[in-house]
């Protein structure tokens, strides 16, 4: 069984870990792997990045605070939010892919891979402790 706690804490070290690549390679070699090459950075795009940054961040520290809560409805209603969000991305990547076909970049295969079973399995090991 995975607890809530150890789902956050994966969920944190991902986040960190998303952080590493603008800091050592910089924007421009950051929309060359989103876009598979086929992209160049602008001011905008930058700016975008950026933001997208300082929220992996915040996400990872959200997320360290979330392990460390006590409160379990509070923890799954914020796993569920998590996973809402996981499928709101993969759905505008279907509908709305950047490169013009449908590709998932290596960096958000990884979060969806690590994050979504592990809080999918942090939810089924929680409902399993309740009564019908």
């Amino acid at each position: 069984m995975v607890s809530f706690s150890t789902a956050f804490k994966a969920n944190a070290a991902v986040a960190f870990l998303f952080c590493l690549p603008n800091l050592i390679v910089g924007n421009d070699e950051m929309v060359k792997v989103f876009s598979s090459g086929t992209a160049t950075n602008n001011p905008m795009l930058n700016h975008i990045l950026c933001i997208d940054w300082i929220k992996n961040v915040q996400w990872a520290f959200c997320c360290l605070a979330l392990a460390s809560c006590t409160d379990t409805k509070t923890q799954k209603s914020a796993a569920i939010g998590f996973m809402g969000m996981m499928t709101g991305a993969l759905f505008t990547l279907v509908k709305f892919p950047p490169s013009g076909t449908f590709e998932l970049p290596p960096p958000v295969a990884l979060y969806m891979g690590v994050t979504f079973p592990l809080y999918t399995m942090a939810i089924m090991g929680a409902d399993k402790g309740k009564k019908a």
